[in-house]
């Protein structure tokens, strides 16, 4: 990992300032494709403490003196550059002082230094954004799993993926569900309707290749951020639960999806 430049202390303190959203990411596994990033925001900077707000599942204070990693958004060239830091986690604060004279909790962690940033990565997988003549779409089940295929993988005359299902209804309160982008590891919707949905919710889910399959899981809610119409919500999905014949579907599906992007991209480079 490269340290960012020109970027020094004083740059990016001035960007460390109370409401601020940052990510903590507790743990990165390359071998097995797994990241556990959570959403936090500054509270406050003082002398060499950073203090962030408590996550969504909580970091326990069981972690306290490990490391851990803390990044930022950076807008650059249109895009956005994850920036992080490695920070020490000092204590779990339980009278971190709140609005309206109220104690809140709240993580101490080392604050960086100037040597200390350096360009990072907020997941393990390439998202792929959905345009319309892809094909794919993206439905939330209710509660209730819809019946397994029958038969184990490999197994003589087994055909995957089977043919697609009738589309179930989307829960009670959502009114449509709209596939922002995906990749292997997870996905982002928009959903609109009265339905309730916090992070750690579980959304069982159905992505669907039109005219070549579908695989299914569950979806884990890791981000909620609602749109400014107030009528809708961007939900951050990590998908988990998965067949292993769904994932490898998944997986071929995804790949062949991402080198038609990428060949577009180098097309539309020497055009």
């Amino acid at each position: 990992m490269s340290e960012v430049e020109p970027l020094r202390l004083p740059e990016m303190i001035s960007r460390l300032v109370p409401g601020v959203k940052v990510f903590i990411i507790l743990h990165k596994d390359p071998l097995r494709e797994r990241i556990d990033v959570r959403i936090s925001e500054v509270l406050g900077l003082e002398e060499d403490v950073l203090f962030l707000a408590q996550t969504e599942p909580p970091v326990p204070r069981t972690l306290a003196s490990d490391t851990l990693e803390v990044a930022l958004l950076l807008t650059e060239g249109g895009g956005l550059r994850p920036v992080g830091y490695a920070a020490r986690l000092l204590d779990v604060r339980e009278d971190y002082p709140g609005p309206d004279y109220t104690h809140i909790q709240a993580l101490a962690l080392t604050a960086p230094r100037p040597e200390d940033f350096f360009e990072t990565s907020l997941r393990m997988h390439y998202r792929v954004p959905v345009d319309e003549d892809m094909g794919v779409l993206i439905r939330l089940e209710p509660p209730a799993s819809l019946a397994e295929p029958e038969g184990p993988e490999g197994s003589a005359g087994a055909q995957w993926p089977p043919e697609e299902p009738e589309l179930p209804e989307a829960p009670e309160g959502f009114e449509t569900t709209e596939l922002l982008d995906f990749s292997a590891g997870g996905a982002r919707v928009r959903v609109a309707g009265s339905a309730q949905v916090e992070v750690g919710s579980v959304l069982p889910f159905k992505l669907l290749f039109l005219g070549s399959g579908y695989a299914d899981g569950d979806g884990v809610v890791r981000s909620v951020e609602p749109d400014p119409d107030g009528q809708t919500l961007t939900l951050g999905l990590f998908f988990t639960n998965m067949e292993i014949r769904d994932i490898r579907y998944l997986e071929r599906m995804v790949a062949r999806i991402v080198s038609v992007c990428r060949q577009r991209e180098r097309e539309a480079e020497y055009s």
